[in-house]
């Protein structure tokens, strides 16, 4: 997938309110699927599997739709953003987010696979671990 290019103006993770009902029921079902918690029998929900990550959509809602098509028909993609806009607090391999088209709808459960500095920019690549 060919990087995009991110910034306040295209990625803005608290445009997307986890208080609505299709993220909370994608995630109820995302959570499952996703096999969060190996022994929910034996020891109870885990910090992971409780607490819902992020949720996002990138830019207007015409460009969101075409992303989220081209990271489900690849499986993944990445993201490039100056380093500036992570005010510090860059991403990790392994922390999960919820990709929402341009309505709003939860349509991916993504991990963070890699994450590159160089030049000033941060490359977020990242892989799809559910779809809705």
């Amino acid at each position: 997938m060919s990087d995009s290019t991110a910034g306040p103006d295209h990625v803005d993770l608290g445009e997307v309110d986890f208080d609505h009902e299709e993220l909370r029921t994608f995630w109820d079902v995302a959570r499952v699927r996703a096999k969060l918690n190996a022994a929910p029998t034996y020891f109870g929900p885990t910090a992971l599997e409780s607490v819902p990550p992020p949720a996002w959509a990138w830019g207007d809602a015409s460009e969101s739709d075409a992303f989220v098509e081209q990271v489900l028909a690849e499986d993944g993609g990445s993201t490039t953003a100056d380093e500036a806009d992570y005010d510090g607090d860059l991403p990790r391999a392994g922390t999960l987010s919820i990709l929402c088209d341009g309505s709003g709808v939860p349509r991916a459960l993504l991990e963070v696979t890699d994450v590159v500095i160089a030049g000033g920019e941060v490359v977020e690549s990242f892989r799809v671990v559910h779809r809705a």
